[in-house]
């Protein structure tokens, strides 16, 4: 029984070895002037999407903003932090493996850390959702 449970273990461990690289985090912005919705995802491997369309390779100051802001933005994910919306004004959802966090563009007192990820979401825009 415990050569089985073992061996069970170890294909379980296995398994996980080779699989892709997941996703470091994903943006999701809507409305505001800008109108419009989408959602920029970034991969662990260095790679993005718009609207889960195509991966095209990032450039590598992207993604190592991408790795800031999942480690930045860690604690209010976890506690799924909510900033009020603000009417007009642009909505954004950040998710990483910790959580969750949403806040509208010019909400007092953001974490800096937010602001950040909206200019993150909108240069990964330009370059992932333009000419698709």
């Amino acid at each position: 029984m415990r050569r089985l449970a073992l061996a069970l273990a170890s294909l379980v461990l296995l398994a996980g070895c080779g699989g892709g690289a997941g996703d470091l985090l994903s943006i999701t912005a809507s409305g505001g002037v800008a109108g419009g919705r989408h959602t920029v995802v970034v991969s662990g491997d260095g790679r993005g999407s718009c609207d889960r369309g195509p991966l095209k390779e990032l450039p590598s100051d992207r993604v190592i903003e991408a790795r800031a802001v999942e480690r930045d933005a860690a604690d209010l994910a976890k506690r799924s932090a909510t900033y009020p919306p603000r009417p007009d004004a642009r909505s954004y959802t950040l998710h990483t493996k910790a959580g969750e966090v949403r806040w509208s563009e010019g909400a007092p007192s953001l974490p800096s850390v937010l602001p950040r990820a909206q200019l993150l979401e909108l240069q990964l825009e330009q370059l992932l959702c333009r000419n698709r």
